[in-house]
Parts: C-alpha cells; structure tokens; sequence
C-alpha cells in the first residue's frame, strides 16, 4: 500500500510544475546550451581582457566592466546545466524522482543559474539609475556618482548575489523543499519553491523594463535640448537609438523563457524540452549582442584591441560623455574670450 502511495504521488508531481523527458529533445538542449555558453564565454572574456588591461577604461566603464563579469557567469551557468543534465540523461538518471531541496542543495547548477541572471540584471539596474542621474539631476550626479560611489555599486553586486541565494535556499526548507519532481532537470521553477521562481523571473525582466524606460528618458530629454540648442548630436542619437532598441529587445527575449518557466510552475500549460531549450537559450545571446554593440560604438574599446593585437592606429581623443559635452564647451569660451 506504501509503494502505491508512493508511485501515485511521483506521477502527481510529474504532471505539476514539472518537465518531461524525451531522450532526442533533452540532448538537444544539453548541446544546445553548452554551445551557447561556450561561445558567450569567448565573447565575454574579450571585452573583459580589454577592460582590465587599460587604466582609463576600467575606471571609466567599471559597471560595464562588472556587467561582463556577471554576463560571464551567465555563460558559465550554461555550460554547467548542459553538462549536468546531459550527465543525469547519459547515465540513465534523468528521469528518476528527487525532492526540491535535493535539487538546490546536490546539483552544482541550480546555483549558478540563479546568480548568472540575477546579478547581469542587479548591474542592468545601477547604470539606468546612472544613466536617469546624469540627465534628470546633472549636479547631484556630479556630486555624487564620483568614482568611489562606483566601487560602492560594483561591490554591491556580490553582496546582492549572497543573499538572493541565501534566500533560495531558505525556500526548500520547508515544506516547498518536499516536494517531489519527477526528472532531473533542476531547473530554478524546480530547485526553489513557487514564490521564489516566481521572483526571480519577475525581477530579471523587470530590470530590464526599467533599463528601456531610463534610456527612453535619456533619449527624449536629448531630443528636446537639441531642439532648444539648436545642436546637432546625430552620432549620439544614433547610438541612443540602437541602446533603445536593444533594451526593447532584451525584454522580450528575457520575458520568453519567464513565461514558459511560470507557466510551469503554476500548471497552467506543459512545455516540452525543445521549447524549454529554444526560449531558455534566448538570454544567452545577449552576451553576443552586447560584445558585437560595444565594438560598434566604443573607439576606445577598438583602440585597445588593436593595441593588444600589436596594430598601429591612429590616435583618437578620448569619447566625451553625452553629458559632459556641453560643460567641455563652456570650459573653452573663458579661454577664447581671455585670448581675444
């Protein structure tokens, strides 16, 4: 009567917030994301060797440089869930039953899934609280965003990944951490209890809902003083523009895979791997993106590559801040009038 309990519980929870395991699909998606995650850690590592090997960019860009540590981690996050499913399917385990608790406390994953999201989306955070400073209270952000309040949000970032996870494990303590899923998989929706994933989700897409609404503030407000000044920043707004369009576009490829996870989770639709696999996959491309847009529109960042390289190129002057153009310009007109 025991061992009926049992398989009638086990087929309960595999058909409630939990995956299925097809052996094609499921390899699919354990190569899927250690080809994605390989690739990301390339791109990563270049712009993170770039930032680190010049003085003037890492202190310039110290939250870009943190970003690509933490999008780092996303990347490495990948290879580790595609080695560790494809461990669990290979050796015949994937589709034996495990407790929640189990999942987050025994799987190496789970872990670095949560942080490798999390803490590109915290980072995400900061610069648009940056980036509304600069624009809204130009004085204050003078004042206050000196390069030591930098180092303050840059370590700010370890602090938050602590405790978040600190959290998720303080979900599976209790009850939640009892319950029984019927594969492997390990996922966050099945490593931390329903109002934990349901967080976690809602937070990193938020994140980047509010990055789109601070460059969209950016964006407008230049709009309207170059209309007021009369000045030409058509190279800027260019830029602006695509940052715009990026932001729109990490929404929907961060809001893809939360959907399909909390549709999951709260039992509401049934998802096989190589959907799961298509739409978990998206985020890892941003990496990519956000390497391939800093070479685009960052001299300085070209400059160094070409240095390390061992190429000549021409010497440009430092990129001036959109937000310090028009204070370099009044420095110069007391020098003009002195000379004249």
């Amino acid at each position: 009567m025991t061992n009926r309990h049992v398989e009638f519980a086990m087929t309960e929870n595999q058909q409630m917030g939990d995956f299925k395991v097809d052996y094609g699909q499921t390899l699919f998606m354990c190569i899927l994301y250690v080809t994605i995650g390989s690739i990301s850690i390339l791109c990563s590592l270049t712009t993170i060797t770039l930032y680190i090997t010049s003085r003037d960019l890492r202190r310039k860009y110290i939250l870009y440089l943190i970003l690509d540590v933490c999008e780092l981690l996303d990347a490495v996050s990948y290879v580790l869930l595609g080695i560790g499913r494809g461990h669990q399917l290979l050796t015949g385990v994937m589709a034996v039953p495990i407790t929640v608790r189990a999942c987050f406390f025994t799987k190496y994953w789970p872990q670095s899934l949560i942080l490798g999201t999390q803490l590109p989306s915290i980072c995400t955070m900061f610069l648009s609280f940056e980036r509304i400073m600069a624009v809204v209270r130009p004085a204050t952000y003078k004042r206050m965003c000196t390069q030591n309040f930098k180092y303050i949000l840059s370590g700010m970032v370890p602090v938050w990944g602590v405790l978040t996870l600190l959290a998720a494990g303080a979900s599976v303590i209790g009850v939640d951490g009892d319950r029984v899923v019927g594969t492997r998989h390990c996922a966050i929706i099945t490593s931390t209890s329903r109002w934990y994933a349901t967080f976690h989700f809602i937070f990193i897409v938020l994140a980047y809902v509010i990055a789109f609404v601070s460059t969209l503030v950016v964006w407008a407000t230049r709009r309207v003083m170059t209309n007021l000044t009369k000045s030409k920043y058509g190279s800027q707004d260019d830029k602006l523009g695509m940052i715009l369009a990026m932001s729109g576009t990490s929404i929907i490829l961060l809001a893809s895979p939360a959907v399909v996870m909390l549709t999951i989770r709260w039992d509401i639709t049934e998802w096989g791997d190589i959907e799961v696999a298509v739409t978990y996959a998206m985020p890892g491309f941003l990496s990519v993106v956000n390497t391939i847009i800093a070479f685009r529109f960052r001299k300085e960042l070209r400059a160094q590559l070409f240095h390390l390289l061992g190429f000549k190129s021409v010497h440009q002057k430092p990129e001036q801040s959109m937000f310090t153009r028009t204070t370099l310009t009044s420095r110069k007109q007391p020098i003009v009038h002195h000379l004249t």
